[in-house]
């Protein structure tokens, strides 16, 4: 299956149109990662977002020697966004669960779609936004249960 009919499965990209989905498509590279393998360390540069096309993917952080997962991440999802947004340092590490195939979109490839499809990339970044601010909302919660048990 190709990549567009790949991303047209899923909710996250049912607005895009198939000439949306084949133009990010072009951007996309594909990755595969072993069980365990790390994606990217906490800290490292945010050079690049992942769309999982295959297998689980674990966001965590290292807290007090121990990983303290954010999120799974399955296929038709994405994570290591922000790379695209700001470029600063990845606030997260990821690795796979089990033996994973990702997409992925460079800075650099974004660019291009920006610059080739300046529409597409407007939709990816709605997309990016709205799924942001649906994980700060959720972090926001989080951080209201933790208080709780802190007092």
């Amino acid at each position: 299956m190709g990549v567009a009919d790949f991303l047209a499965e899923y909710k996250t990209f049912q607005e895009f149109t198939e000439q949306d989905l084949q133009s990010l498509s072009e951007e996309c590279t594909e990755a595969a990662f072993k069980k365990d393998e790390v994606v990217f360390p906490e800290e490292s540069p945010g050079d690049k977002m992942y769309i999982v096309r295959q297998g689980s993917m674990k966001v965590f952080k290292k807290i007090k020697n121990n990983e303290a997962t954010l999120a799974v991440v399955n296929p038709g999802e994405f994570f290591g966004e922000m790379a695209l947004l700001d470029g600063g340092p990845r606030s997260a590490a990821a690795k796979a669960i089990e033996d994973a195939k990702a997409l992925v979109i460079t800075t650099a490839n974004f660019a291009t779609l920006r610059e080739k499809n300046p529409g597409v990339a407007l939709r990816i970044m709605d997309v990016l936004v709205r799924t942001l601010s649906t994980r700060l909302r959720q972090a926001n919660k989080n951080l209201e249960v933790i208080s709780f048990w802190i007092d």
